[in-house]
């Protein structure tokens, strides 16, 4: 075996080895990038549970976002090799050693951090929604009442618990004949007897009702719960309201998206210590009776509290000394928070559009 032989030997199985090693940069995309992904999305889950439980306890609500996230890689990869030549008089001994072979990957992951504050946002939250954010929900795939519960305040003079929408109030709301109508709604559109879209010119929105003898009676109350004619089949669906029920259409208004943040945040539990020493409000009926927020939020939205971490949820924060979560198993719950999350990316670009349509009207 020649010098030469031996020296490619040890270059070529070196090389191999450095070769082989290239596999991992492809590797960490795989590796890497569900995990970030994973994380962000916890975290802000995370975040805006927290901020529903700071509307509970009246403290300041405060909203980040990760903008960016840089991760950098470096590969650290080495191989050692020795050839050793003894000569003799009549032999000569050849000793190839390929010694240890190391390699070292280096995460350095950078994440940038923003506030979301300013004028901007302020009025992002504070303007009422679009009705053709709604539209746009109910079309998506989104149950009607679901929908109208966090995104209507009255409708045609049916109040949806304004007094819910911001600190915890000290009676109970007014919400039951419009939780009936929009159960109604629900109902028949699970059936596809009744419709929310735009209207046959492309202006505006309708909700239409499709005849149906089996489910008349059901379409005949929410006529009359919402002072309908009770002949029509199609109603245009108006912003607005002054507190009348005209027959031939439905006045809705909508809520602004921090006021949907309140209302949602009448579901949460609070931990009955927090209760008895007034750090939470506790509502209560005409007769001075604990009034149940599940009686308004039953189907849409429960957090639950403990002291201790739970075992069985979706999304938990600890806040003051208890653990808040929904549990894994509520999907009514775990619905609504999805949809709340649509709501807070989509709100921005709906609220611009519905402030640009009303000008135009002003103009007109």
């Amino acid at each position: 075996m020649s010098h030469r032989f031996l020296y490619l030997t040890c270059s070529l199985s070196a090389a191999l080895f450095l070769a082989g090693c290239t596999a991992l940069g492809p590797s960490t995309i795989s590796a890497s990038r569900p995990a970030y992904n994973q994380a962000v999305q916890r975290s802000n889950d995370q975040e805006l549970l927290l901020n529903l439980v700071r509307i509970l306890y009246r403290d300041t609500t405060y909203f980040t976002t990760v903008e960016r996230i840089a991760a950098s890689y470096e590969f650290n990869r080495s191989v050692s090799g020795s050839l050793n030549l003894q000569s003799a008089a009549d032999a000569v001994t050849r000793t190839l050693n390929i010694g240890d072979a190391t390699v070292a990957l280096n995460e350095q992951p950078t994440v940038f951090y923003a506030p979301v504050e300013g004028e901007k946002f302020v009025r992002q939250m504070l303007t009422p929604m679009n009705p053709d954010l709604l539209l746009l929900l109910v079309k998506s795939g989104w149950s009607l009442d679901r929908v109208f519960s966090l995104g209507v305040q009255e409708m045609n003079g049916l109040r949806n618990a304004p007094s819910a929408t911001g600190p915890t109030p000290a009676l109970e709301p007014i919400f039951r004949d419009f939780k009936e109508a929009v159960r109604l709604m629900r109902f028949l559109q699970a059936r596809g007897l009744i419709e929310l879209g735009k209207q046959s010119g492309g202006e505006g929105l309708e909700l239409r009702f499709n005849a149906s003898e089996e489910f008349f009676q059901e379409a005949l109350r929410i006529k009359k719960i919402l002072g309908l004619d009770v002949g029509g089949n199609a109603f245009a669906v108006v912003a607005g309201s002054d507190g009348q029920t005209p027959g031939d259409r439905i006045a809705i208004s909508t809520r602004p998206l921090m006021s949907a943040l309140g209302y949602l945040a009448q579901g949460i539990q609070a931990p009955e210590p927090d209760l008895e020493a007034g750090r939470v409000q506790r509502t209560r009926r005409k007769d001075g009776q604990s009034f149940d927020w599940q009686e308004l939020l039953d189907g849409v939205f429960l957090v639950r509290s403990s002291l201790e971490p739970p075992q069985n949820s979706s999304v938990a924060v600890q806040y003051r000394g208890s653990y808040f979560y929904i549990s894994d198993s509520d999907l009514d719950s775990k619905s609504t928070f999805v949809l709340l999350n649509q709501l807070m990316a989509l709100n921005g670009y709906y609220k611009e559009l519905f402030v640009k349509q009303l000008s135009e009207k002003e103009i007109n």
